[in-house]
């Protein structure tokens, strides 16, 4: 089989052979490994000591459990474990007993605190090879069960201070996958309006709720609205593809298109479309050009042929659209997600201040806004957009679209410099792992692309479609938490951290945050802690890139949910927690028990509180600052 090529390329090849003389194998790493027997109690019996193994290990490992095929001598499993290939045989390892049953009854096997309280991220994986294209439905399966199956966990294992926003779709919209894309690293989800309907979306938000229930804790939930860009209409069967030098026509009419034409119910762009024009569809996917255009039809040459979906936008570069950015399908969309409860919104083609201070008048104080930028942007109004909105995205799939594919680096890369120096949560999104919408690893240039991301101090990374409708949603929440992991462990993006602090304007509300961070570093303190009702003030510490966690108690859920997007943070909901009810002495006793239960701190480590005590004549924002012993 192709998988004994990887033969070649490790350091060393254990055999165990099969004997039916021999109850267990004694072979490192380890202890005692039982044959493949049918019976469940074997292959639980292997699970658990691989799960034993890792967990106690301080160093990083990666298991593969790679296939399972037919040999001449019976069929065999091949392990990767610790960059070394372990080939195990055995006759009785039938079919029932395939790599897919055995990481099932691996999820049932039991692991203490301590260990769960460790990087449960990493148990979260194991990364399994689905045997045929038919079968990859239940290999996620099993692998969510896997990780919904671990033992109880909480966010001490959650100490990555970038976040990760997962995109719920066909292939993920199921709970035991939610949980575990939340074990594995996601801090936030994601529901595209543009695929999803309100049926979806409502199905989406209690699965995510019901997660965060069965694990005490907060998870955000972000709503992506469709805004007015250009799509397609409806393709039969989907799809179609289309070929280099075909015509194809964009018309009112609202039959089901074919691989000659489509609906594209936009009366109005019609006049507005000239011939030469060059026009991507779906991205880029397929290019065409504008033959000729009327009041009702425009005739496209295709000059690069490709597979073109129903819902695929069409993009009209240097083209101001004759819509604002918030639609009415928008507007009927941001009152469906405030009554079913999500806590972000986030606007598309974001191209004024207006437009984010519109959203905000609909959304009032029920969820947050984040302005998508998608589009060229002039810098002054880029400045006002920043300011105005509650987080930015920068959407890079469109930006490289409407703009030069060349100009996006350097737009992205001053898009987060200006969100970090102003206190704006940034999100970079669209194409990060991109090639694992098909495949289990990732292309060494996405990995970089992602690093590169983290090093300049974005908040958050997005996964669209690699979770969305992707084969190997799991692989891509552990690729990218292993990616992070690594770079926020480097010397180099600890320096970039320091190096990017910005000293601000004079304020009374905000000078006392610098001073906690110096502070907390010179007592080496374990955590940086805060209480807030808005995020105004944990806002402002992840401002300053500390160096420890956040910890953030909030008495109001919706706080607690929207600071999952929020570099560094870790919010914690702590209801009926407020100074109207307890003394300030006993809000700090609380943080401490948190902070215990948690993992975040032990027996006499030190902490940093930060907090506004409310008053007549105190300064707004945060005006108290202590040192406290846990």
């Amino acid at each position: 089989p192709p998988s004994f090529l990887l033969v070649r390329r490790l350091r060393s090849v254990t055999l165990w052979p099969h004997c039916d003389n021999q109850d267990t194998f004694s072979s490192p790493p380890f202890p005692r490994l039982h044959r493949f027997e049918s019976c469940g109690s074997c292959r639980g019996c292997f699970s658990s000591h691989l799960f034993m193994q890792r967990g106690n290990s301080q160093r990083k490992r990666r298991l593969i459990l790679l296939t399972v095929g037919l040999f001449a001598a019976g069929t065999i499993a091949l392990v990767v474990y610790d960059r070394r290939l372990y080939v195990a045989t055995g006759s009785a390892v039938s079919q029932s007993s395939r790599v897919g049953d055995m990481a099932m009854n691996a999820g049932s096997m039991q692991h203490t605190s301590s260990e769960s309280k460790q990087a449960r991220s990493k148990q979260a994986r194991i990364i399994m090879r689905p045997e045929s294209c038919t079968r990859r439905t239940d290999k996620l399966q099993a692998k969510a069960t896997i990780a919904a199956s671990a033992a109880s966990t909480t966010i001490g294992g959650r100490h990555s201070q970038t976040k990760v926003i997962a995109t719920v779709g066909p292939n993920s919209r199921k709970e035991d996958l939610i949980s575990a894309m939340w074990q594995g690293g996601v801090d936030v989800f994601r529901i595209p309006m543009c695929y999803s309907s309100h049926t979806d979306c409502k199905e989406a938000v209690s699965l995510i709720r019901n997660v965060e229930a069965n694990y005490n804790s907060t998870i955000g939930i972000l709503m992506d609205l469709q805004g007015p860009k250009l799509r397609i209409g409806q393709l039969r069967d989907g799809s179609v593809a289309v070929n280099e030098g075909d015509e194809f026509v964009l018309d009112l009419n609202e039959d089901v298109g074919d691989q000659t034409r489509v609906n594209f119910p936009y009366k109005k762009v019609f006049p507005m479309i000239t011939p030469g024009t060059i026009v991507p569809i779906g991205g880029g996917r397929v290019t065409a050009k504008v033959v000729s255009t009327g009041l009702e039809s425009t005739t496209l040459q295709i000059i690069r042929g490709g597979q073109l979906n129903t819902n695929d936008r069409v993009n009209l570069p240097r083209v101001s659209l004759p819509y604002r950015s918030l639609t009415e399908q928008d507007i009927h969309d941001i009152d469906f997600g405030l009554e079913v409860g999500v806590d972000w919104i986030a606007l598309s083609c974001v191209r004024t201040k207006e437009d984010v201070l519109e959203a905000k008048r609909i959304v009032g104080q029920e969820a947050f806004v984040m302005a998508k930028i998608e589009t060229e942007v002039d810098k002054d109004e880029l400045v006002e957009i920043v300011k105005g909105a509650d987080a930015v995205m920068v959407a890079r799939g469109d930006l490289g679209v409407d703009t030069a594919i060349e100009s996006v680096p350097p737009m992205q890369k001053a898009i987060i410099a200006l969100c970090k120096q102003m206190g704006t949560p940034v999100v970079v999104s669209t194409q990060m792992l991109d090639s694992m919408i098909n495949a289990p690893t990732p292309t060494r240039a996405e990995a970089s692309d992602v690093a590169n991301a983290i090093y300049d101090g974005a908040d958050a990374l997005m996964l669209s479609a690699e979770t969305s409708v992707g084969s190997y949603p799991m692989e891509s929440v552990g690729v990218m938490q292993d990616i992070i992991t690594a770079v926020e462990q480097s010397p180099e993006y600890r320096q970039n951290m320091d190096s990017d602090i910005k000293r601000h304007a004079p304020n009374p509300g905000y000078a006392i945050v610098p001073a906690a961070r110096q502070i907390a570093r010179d007592i080496n303190a374990k955590a940086v802690v805060c209480f807030t009702s808005y995020g105004r003030i944990p806002r402002q510490v992840s401002r300053e890139r500390t160096t420890q966690p956040v910890l953030t108690l909030s008495e109001d859920v919706r706080t607690a949910r929207m600071l999952n997007l929020v570099w560094g943070v870790c919010p914690v909901h702590t209801p009926s927690l407020s100074y109207e009810q307890f003394s300030f002495e006993q809000v700090i006793d609380k943080a401490k028990e948190v902070a215990f239960d948690h993992g975040l701190v032990s027996r006499d480590d030190m902490l940093v509180v930060v907090a506004s005590k409310p008053g007549e004549e105190e300064v707004a924002g945060a005006n108290i600052m202590q040192i406290v012993q846990a």
